[in-house]
């Protein structure tokens, strides 16, 4: 995922788990967004952001990730799509 100059952000919200501060997901995903026309959908589970597996990870590291990969113009998140598990 890259940022466009049409669109300021993902148009994503990211949450976790509020105690544990682990388990990344998204919590909403604004119509139209780069986000949302990557096929991204609330509920969505983070597991990895640029190859890095996050399931297990802080919050605040989860961030600092995205941020990275933002500066570098590169962004990769892999999901699952909870309401399609099994």
């Amino acid at each position: 995922m890259k940022r466009t100059n049409s669109y300021d952000g993902l148009g994503i919200l990211i949450s976790a788990d509020a105690e544990t501060r682990l388990n990344p997901c998204i919590r909403e995903v604004e119509p139209t967004s780069p986000s949302d026309r990557m096929g991204l959908r609330q509920g969505d589970r983070i597991i990895s952001i640029n190859g890095v597996n996050v399931e297990n990870v802080d919050f605040n590291d989860v961030l600092l990730l995205i941020k990275q990969g933002l500066n570098h113009n590169h962004l990769q998140l892999s999901v699952i799509n909870e309401s399609l598990s099994f």
